[in-house]
């Protein structure tokens, strides 16, 4: 059944894996967390997987993985650091969206993969969203149509295929469907206007493989989450946008679909017109795929056949991997994103040798499932203390109960400089609790939001106020050097904040 798209645990396939691939009853594959060590690992386990194939006589195996850059990114150690969409956002820089396209797909070749679930073009209109933040380029459609349609040519240039994803937009969703049931209740007017129009912009472009949200969307099919609406799959996707690419469900063991059942949610998907339906972590695959044997479309064995013919199958070199090219690429991104929303003429910070600056940061946690968050360890205060010897660091701990709250605000009493970096902190009442105390005891912190920018919301009156949009390390060092006037800072905000309307 080659419209199951399959995954297993470990770091190697297990060999009922590798037999089905060299009979052909295999043929893409989607990688998790739970598969990484190391590039060097994951490149030996793709090339497992393509070997098979080989014996068989089958066309290399469609290998995807989620490597967005910044929030998400299931490969994160010894490849390249990037920032992530909502940074790209800030520098609303198609050119350097086609960069981190590259960057991202001679990565991937790098290390055996040949199908990215990426980019995410979701308008994220809804900031309260906790499935998507950062994962968007913003909150303006022809911003992100513009960004999406760059990083895609980027991507596919370099022979790896793209996956624009959550159709038809779940940027406007309240819920996160990892978790829950949620809807989005706009007519094919509204989202014409706003979801629709990066997702024509990336179909202009050829992408290869366009990614299904499990958001029902009440004015065209009140019935069914998108992934399984005929209406929304065929009608709207086939039909009214013309997109002939490769169709894929977003994971099927998500709550927003998983709760009809694996078999009748995997038959639903196949009839509302997807071609690969992503199994993600649902168990016992091959029951699955045996109960649905012979039920293929030839309509679905095409397209997956034609990704298959258009993935270079060449492997790049190993030392393509976090290279002074790419590097530079990222730290350019980075850059060009941070943005001094308030407090610009109280930077740059010009300390005296004698003075203490104590930098407090969160401690890394996922929001959602489609989170790597927390393999990061923040550095900014590392960024700052190459700069500046005296500095003391703090982590405020995930969940912070009053006492640990206590602790740092005693332990940073006399310090001359509070640098505050925040994590969600509109969502996170110990943070915000935190900077409202530092506040008030005259402190006046320089905040860096390194996630969303609505954290401004859970304290208005600080006086500084910087966005990095990402926690990642690449981030965070061009945020030092805008708080220490090494740069200046170029971003614009690419969503909008209720207290600046």
């Amino acid at each position: 059944m080659l419209q199951l798209m399959h995954s297993f645990r470990g770091l190697t396939p297990p060999q009922e894996v590798l037999d089905a691939v060299q009979r052909g009853e295999i043929a893409s594959f989607c990688l998790f967390g739970y598969n990484v060590e190391s590039p060097a690992q994951v490149r030996a386990m793709c090339e497992q997987i393509r070997n098979a194939a080989q014996r068989g006589g089958q066309p290399v195996p469609l290998i995807g993985i989620d490597q967005e850059g910044g929030q998400l990114m299931a490969v994160s150690s010894g490849v390249s650091d990037l920032p992530g969409n909502m940074a790209l956002g800030a520098t609303r820089d198609p050119e350097l969206a086609y960069l981190v396209g590259m960057v991202l797909a001679k990565e991937l070749r790098a290390i055996g993969i040949n199908l990215n679930f990426a980019p995410s073009v979701d308008v994220n209109t809804n900031f309260e969203n906790p499935g998507m933040g950062v994962r968007s380029f913003g909150d303006d459609p022809r911003l992100v149509a513009d960004l999406g349609a760059a990083l895609v040519r980027g991507m596919q240039d370099q022979g790896v295929i793209a996956t624009a994803k959550h159709f038809p937009g779940m940027g406007a969703s309240a819920g996160d469907t990892h978790h829950t049931s949620t809807t989005v209740d706009k007519s094919i007017e509204q989202l014409e206007a706003q979801d629709l129009l990066p997702f024509r912009a990336v179909i202009k472009a050829g992408v290869g493989a366009i990614m299904s949200s499990h958001v029902i969307m009440t004015q065209l099919d009140p019935d069914n989450p998108a992934t399984l609406s005929h209406a929304v799959m065929t009608e709207l996707l086939r039909g009214r946008l013309d997109y002939s690419g490769l169709l894929i469900t977003d994971a099927m063991d998500m709550y927003a679909v998983s709760q009809f059942g694996a078999l009748a949610s995997t038959q639903r998907a196949l009839a509302a017109g997807i071609d690969l339906v992503l199994l993600g972590h649902l168990e016992d695959k091959f029951s699955l795929m045996r109960a649905l044997a012979g039920t293929e479309t030839e309509e679905a064995r095409k397209r997956i056949r034609n990704a298959q013919r258009f993935a270079d199958t060449r492997l790049l070199p190993f030392d393509t991997l976090n290279n002074e090219e790419h590097r530079a690429i990222g730290q350019r991104v980075a850059e060009h994103a941070i943005t001094v929303v308030k407090g610009a003429d109280h930077l740059p910070l010009r300390p005296q040798e004698t003075d203490v600056i104590a930098v407090i940061t969160p401690e890394p946690v996922n929001v959602t499932p489609a989170d790597t968050t927390d393999r990061i360890q923040i550095g900014l205060a590392g960024s700052v203390s190459r700069r500046h010897r005296a500095t003391i660091s703090y982590e405020l701990p995930a969940r912070a109960t009053p006492n640990d709250i206590a602790a740092i605000l005693e332990g940073v009493g006399s310090a001359n400089i509070v640098i505050v970096g925040t994590s969600n902190a509109y969502h996170d009442a110990g943070q915000a609790t935190l900077v409202r105390e530092l506040i008030a005891r005259g402190k006046q912190p320089v905040v860096v939001a390194m996630r969303m920018p609505h954290d401004l919301q859970a304290f208005p009156n600080v006086e500084v106020y910087v966005c990095t949009y990402s926690l990642r390390p690449v981030a965070l060092e061009a945020a030092a050097r805008v708080l220490f006037g090494e740069i200046a800072a170029r971003g614009r905000l690419p969503v909008a904040l209720p207290l600046m309307q």
